[in-house]
């Protein structure tokens, strides 16, 4: 991370290290927790909109203190966390403390992609609204849940059950954060066990996974299912994204993740 950040900043990067990347063994149970930047500053001066950075176009709008992303022609929708960066920059950060985000002093802004560690100038090129999550059905859930299963079989080779509480599910909006959650972990576990030796490990010790409400993100692994919690009371505060899913998992079975 670039640049020096004040001490308060700090101690809540050092709490979301622990709470969410950290690894809990006993002889039961593995658990890594994630908490959330919920009290970064407010950076008004960053405009929302719809951006463009190479090839790539995204939108960047405001929620609560924080912003959501999303790219064109993908899914999933990013929380990113205000904070300072180095020589009067702002940086907005992933859940995984991964930065997203640079804005010079002077405005200018910087996005950072897995194809592009580098950096990509961007660029402001119109307004954008913010995404809402769908309404989805109990056949929707489970055939989402079929969906993942039989990417991660054809793309990694392995062989994952996807599941939700049925009970915990029953309220319209629960069920919509419940499928956004659950393929968020099927992307983060995408994006992990594209490492060969993360996914031998990944095979050995997980054969489901389960989506389960709680009152914050965090997954741990009981009996080969890992479990993926979300809190549906604090939209999209509530869920972990693919980033942090892939990051944890890193941390649970101590290798990188991609």
């Amino acid at each position: 991370m670039r640049g020096a950040r004040p001490e308060r900043v700090m101690n809540l990067m050092r709490a979301f290290a622990l709470l969410f990347g950290a690894v809990l063994c006993c002889a039961s149970a593995t658990q890594a927790q994630a908490a959330m930047y919920d009290r970064s500053p407010r950076f008004n001066d960053i405009n929302p909109g719809t951006f463009q950075a190479g090839d790539r176009r995204f939108s960047l709008d405001r929620y609560q203190n924080a912003f959501l992303m999303r790219f064109a022609g993908q899914p999933e929708i990013f929380v990113l966390y205000a904070n300072y960066g180095a020589m009067g920059s702002r940086v907005l950060q992933y859940d995984s403390g991964a930065i997203a985000i640079q804005v010079a002093g002077w405005g200018g802004m910087t996005i950072y992609t897995d194809d592009h560690p580098e950096g990509l100038p961007t660029s402001r090129v119109g307004d954008s609204s913010a995404p809402v999550l769908p309404a989805i059905s109990m056949s929707q859930i489970q055939s989402a849940a079929d969906d993942e299963s039989g990417h991660l079989a054809y793309a990694r080779g392995l062989k994952i059950n996807f599941s939700t509480d049925q009970n915990a599910v029953a309220e319209s909006n629960v069920r919509s954060l419940a499928f956004d959650t659950m393929e968020n972990a099927a992307r983060g576990i995408d994006r992990f066990t594209a490492n060969p030796a993360a996914k031998g490990v990944f095979a050995q010790r997980v054969s489901a996974v389960r989506i389960v409400v709680s009152d914050k993100p965090y997954i741990k692994i009981e009996s080969r299912v890992l479990i993926v919690t979300f809190n549906p009371r604090t939209g999209y505060f509530g869920r972990a994204s693919s980033n942090a899913i892939s990051f944890a998992l890193g941390k649970l079975f101590g290798m990188p993740s991609n």
